[in-house]
């Protein structure tokens, strides 16, 4: 059986991949197709250049115009790619090109994904045989997308166990960094079709921080070029603005704390047992909600309060960061591994 997986995002990459490896092992062909995109061109040219990954079509740009003729344009090009490949199976998290071609060829396409909210699902979510996704968000959020109950099968993880799973953090990511003495800061996904926020909120709030955090250094991790001038422009040399894709998940491990605008590295970050604060402007999503439950997020709309609760982490950080170690060890305890639920589907 050869299975098609479409990815997105840097998070996609690091989903479909951990998945393409396993059911490598298992003897399924496998094929990958990817867009030119600025948060992934580098991960793809670099760390997974080996994957033979196939990239069709480019990333839109910021507006909702953009987007449209972007998905349009990628999805002609790459209809003829997935009929020379000719897949059995298509997975992916919320591709509306991949969706939409294997509805039209007759290829079963399975959604994996933690966000219902995302307003890609509402394309794709009705034209799924099944969709994956983790036992913490409700039911009902996917049939406000337009799936079925039927259609639905959850997981007791959640998605960043995929690839943290026996995960080492490695050391050479952090180059002039010393490990345990930098906060991390991940600018939002301020380009989003469902983001409203702007860049300069976030990068003023980095500067804050950076002044109550000591002599450690202040990490700002950038989606996009424009973010990453502002950043330069705003912090000048109270930051390292990083404008290019690293491993995360390693540099999450070493640093003191994460400060997160997302969804995916504040997930990472809560399951590597770093004191995590989310910065997300909107109504947190379900895995964050349940991350938060569980003390191993807090989320802050309100600037102010994210300077009160860094100023006071800050006085007691060690105990602070071995009390949310023993809580992430606690719930990895619970998790299942995620693979055998995607893998009983595919075989099915």
């Amino acid at each position: 059986m050869k299975i098609w997986m479409d990815i997105l995002s840097p998070k996609q990459l690091l989903l479909f991949t951990s998945l393409a490896e396993r059911f490598k092992e298992l003897g399924y062909s496998i094929l990958l197709t990817s867009r030119r995109y600025i948060q992934l061109d580098g991960l793809v040219e670099t760390s997974f250049r080996d994957w033979g990954i196939i990239r069709v079509g480019e990333w839109g740009g910021g507006s909702l115009e953009g987007k449209l003729r972007a998905s349009i344009e990628r999805m002609r090009l790459l209809l003829d790619v997935v009929i020379g490949e000719r897949p059995d199976l298509c997975l992916s998290s919320g591709s509306p090109e991949a969706a939409r071609i294997a509805y039209g060829l007759g290829i079963p396409h399975i959604l994996i994904s933690d966000t219902p909210h995302s307003p890609v699902n509402r394309l794709t979510a009705p034209l799924s045989k099944k969709i994956l996704t983790p036992w913490v968000i409700p039911i009902r959020e996917w049939v406000e997308v337009g799936a079925s109950r039927n259609m639905i099968t959850r997981y007791r993880a959640l998605d960043p166990c995929f690839w943290l799973r026996g995960f080492n953090p490695d050391r050479s990511v952090l180059g002039n960094l010393e490990e345990g003495q930098y906060v991390l800061f991940r600018m939002p996904e301020t380009q989003a079709a469902y983001m409203k926020a702007g860049d300069h909120e976030f990068i003023e709030l980095a500067e804050k921080i950076s002044w109550i955090i000591g002599d450690m250094k202040l990490v700002v991790l950038c989606r996009y070029v424009e973010q990453a001038e502002l950043a330069r422009r705003i912090l000048g040399e109270k930051a390292v603005v990083v404008d290019r894709m690293v491993p995360g998940a390693s540099l999450i491990a070493f640093s003191a704390a994460f400060i997160g605008g997302g969804g995916t590295m504040t997930q990472e970050a809560s399951l590597l047992g770093v004191p995590a604060i989310s910065i997300y402007p909107g109504d947190l999503p379900a895995v964050l909600r349940f991350l938060e439950r569980r003390k191993l997020l807090i989320h802050l709309r309100d600037p102010r309060a994210v300077i009160q609760i860094m100023t006071s982490l800050f006085k007691r950080l060690d105990a602070i960061r071995d009390s949310w170690r023993r809580r992430a060890q606690n719930l990895w305890r619970s998790l299942e591994d995620p693979f055998h639920v995607v893998l009983k589907e595919v075989e099915s």
